[in-house]
């Protein structure tokens, strides 16, 4: 078999091109293997809440789970196919610093209307800290530090812009990260 990228079930040249930085072999291996775990060929909501449920069994995944699918679920389908699971993967694993910090801003933005509200940013941080802390043993007041964070931009607008996410990301790296999962 080799490395042929013709020789992989269910994984066109295209989306071998898309995730080149990954061998060959492993995106079959992770095909196989989703396919074994989902064998409808795609993942839902409450499946994933259930993964996560595992992951941090004294935690609540339910907030952390549904926004992770909206914004895994690109088509919108509310199905996660092996294809958008492999995208979002790509860009967590194997992605620039920026990639993953885009990525992450998407995931803040709920609303998707390019900016994150404080609110936004208090309710999806509220929802990591509920699934981690009684796991991990993770002591955040979201609150507070969300303020914090506004107030060192001195942003009264209320809102996040990307350049503004990037900011704190360097400015504030240690409280930026207790809010962020998913960076270096």
């Amino acid at each position: 078999m080799g490395s042929s990228l013709s020789s992989i079930p269910d994984v066109n040249q295209e989306d071998a091109k898309k995730f080149s930085h990954f061998p060959a072999q492993d995106i079959h291996e992770w095909s196989i293997s989703f396919k074994k775990h989902f064998p409808r060929g795609y993942i839902t909501v409450g499946e994933l809440e259930a993964m996560f449920k595992r992951l941090f069994p004294f935690g609540s995944p339910k907030k952390f789970s549904s926004r992770l699918f909206q914004t895994i679920n690109i088509s919108q389908s509310n199905q996660v196919d092996f294809h958008e699971f492999l995208i979002a993967f790509s860009i967590l694993i194997k992605g620039s610093s920026f990639e993953k910090l885009r990525w992450m801003f998407r995931f803040y933005d709920e609303d998707n209307d390019g900016v994150i509200s404080k609110k936004e940013m208090i309710t999806i941080a509220q929802g990591i800290i509920d699934m981690t802390s009684n796991t991990l043993d993770v002591h955040v007041d979201v609150h507070k530090t969300v303020d914090e964070l506004f107030t060192i931009l001195e942003n009264e607008s209320g809102f996040l812009t990307f350049d503004d996410f990037k900011e704190l990301s360097i400015r504030k790296e240690d409280s930026f990260k207790a809010l962020v999962m998913f960076m270096d």
